[in-house]
Order: structure tokens, then C-alpha cells, then sequence
């Protein structure tokens, strides 16, 4: 009898043992997600500042030094937004791609005056482009990427949704300093038509990643909303393609203001920026 009351108790203590150690993965896991989801919340930060010292930095370069203090303002903002990320994490400045991207950052907003046009909004290009690396580094780091099957098409908001929004980031700083100037040359057309492409490619293939996640199992009370809202968000964006071929490639002068270009590119990325922050919030609900 007493053998068997001992056996009784170590197998308890083995169900016990095992039932604490799952719940402290879960909650170790649980509690690593929402440091990402914050950590995601202020680098998408960080990049709509940055977006907007690109285009408004370039729009002063060609010429409008009206927009200067605008660019001194952002820069103090992005300053700022360092601050914050540092603060989640004292980690994340000893990382090679952080600290990589605030060197670059303080190199930039001390310089940018005096490099050209063209090699200011080269150099914050690649800031972006590896801020949104950055970004899915720590989506993947902190387990954001698969929480459980349902969830699964949610990496698209950080992914591919950040990517059309950089794409849009992009053609508003081009198109800001072609205001500036007055005219658009041979190469900038080029490289206008080509962002606008890859704006509705980059618009197509959000609805399609979103569509494809709903008829392989994903939630739709989570996905369906993000889906609808970017059919609409479409639309609007599609606007500022049509005016990017006429008002910009116009050989008579170019009607619009930069300031007032600058406004009306980003009307047209807000939609998407809410979209993020709508994502993120859906998410908090699950993690």
C-alpha cells in the first residue's frame, strides 16, 4: 500500500513539475511577444519620422529653404524616438544593426545639408532600408511571426504593409523635391514611374497575402477588417500614382507647392500607418 501511495505521489509531483514548467514557457514566451509588439510600435515611429526628414530634407536640398525648420523639428522628434526604443530595451543599443543605424542617423542629420539632392535621399534610403530589416528582426526575435495557426497572414502588417508604405515614403520625397525645383528631369521620371509600379504591385500583394491567410484558416475577425480596410485605402492611394504622372512630368511648370505635395503624399500613407496600428492592436487581444 505504501509503495503505491509513493508512486501516486511522484507521478503527481512529475504532473505538477511538468504543468509549471509549460506555464512558464507560455509565460515567458507571452511576455516576450508584447515587449516586441511595443518595441514594434516605437520603431514604426521612428520610421514615419525618418520618412518625413527624407522628403522634407530633400524638398529644402532642391531649394524650398522655407521647409528647414520642418526638417529641424522632425529631427528633434527622431532624436527622441531613439530615446524611447533605448528605453524598452538597454540591450538593443549594444546590437550591431541598432547601433549601426543610430551612427548612421547622427552622421545624417548633422550632414544632410551638405551633401547633394541626390546622395541625401540615397543615404536615407539605406537608413530605411535597414531599419525595416531591423524591424522584422525583432518581429522574429520575439516570436511575432507565428503565435498560433489562426493568427498566421498577421506578419503581413510589418512585412509587405511597411514595405508598400516605404515604397509611397519614397515617391513623396522624390516628389517633393521635384516641386522644389520646378521641373523633373529624364532620370527622376524614370525613377517616378517606377515607384508608382511598385506601389500598386506592393497594394496588390498586401490583398493578396491577407486573402491567401483567410482561405488557409486565419481568423477572419483578426484579418478580414485589415483586408477591407486596404481595398478601400487603394483607392485613395491610386490618387496620388495619377497625380504623380500628370502634375509632376508637366513641361509648363508644376502648379502644386512642395509644402503642399508633401501634405497630399501623406494623406495618402496615413491610411496605411493606421492600418499598422490597427494590426498591432488586434494583436495585443491575442498575445
Amino acid at each position: 500500500m505504501i509503495p503505491i501511495l509513493i508512486f501516486t505521489a511522484v507521478v503527481l509531483l512529475f504532473v505538477t513539475a511538468l504543468f509549471t514548467a509549460r506555464y512558464r514557457r507560455s509565460r515567458s514566451v507571452s511576455l516576450k511577444r508584447r515587449e516586441g509588439i511595443k518595441k514594434l510600435e516605437s520603431f514604426k515611429t521612428l520610421l514615419v519620422h525618418l520618412q518625413q526628414h527624407r522628403g522634407l530634407s530633400n524638398g529644402e536640398l532642391n531649394g524650398d529653404q522655407a521647409l528647414h525648420h520642418r526638417v529641424s523639428t522632425v529631427a528633434k522628434h527622431i532624436d527622441q524616438d531613439w530615446r524611447t526604443l533605448e528605453s524598452l530595451d538597454a540591450n538593443l543599443p549594444t546590437t550591431d544593426r541598432f547601433s549601426g543605424l543610430f551612427t548612421h542617423w547622427n552622421r545624417l542629420k548633422v550632414r544632410y545639408s551638405g551633401l547633394s539632392a541626390n546622395n541625401n535621399l540615397e543615404q536615407h534610403n539605406r537608413l530605411i532600408l535597414n531599419l525595416l530589416y531591423l524591424i522584422e528582426d525583432i518581429s522574429e526575435s520575439h516570436h511575432l511571426d507565428y503565435i498560433q495557426p489562426d493568427t498566421r497572414g498577421i506578419e503581413v502588417i510589418w512585412k509587405e504593409l511597411l514595405e508598400t508604405a516605404e515604397s509611397i515614403g519614397q515617391v513623396r520625397a522624390l516628389g517633393t523635391g521635384i516641386v522644389a525645383s520646378g521641373g523633373c528631369n529624364s532620370i527622376q521620371r524614370i525613377r517616378v514611374k517606377f515607384l508608382n509600379e511598385k506601389i500598386q504591385r506592393m497594394l496588390s500583394e498586401v490583398t493578396q497575402r491577407l486573402q491567401q491567410a483567410l482561405d488557409r484558416g486565419a481568423s477572419p475577425s483578426l484579418l478580414s477588417p485589415l483586408l477591407n480596410k486596404v481595398t478601400d485605402t487603394e483607392r485613395v492611394i491610386l490618387q496620388l500614382t495619377l497625380l504623380n504622372e500628370t502634375e509632376l512630368y508637366k513641361d509648363d511648370g508644376i502648379t502644386i507647392s512642395s509644402e503642399a505635395y508633401f501634405s497630399l503624399a501623406s494623406r495618402c500613407l496615413e491610411p496605411l500607418l493606421a492600418l499598422f496600428d490597427e494590426g498591432i492592436e488586434r494583436l495585443k487581444m491575442i498575445v
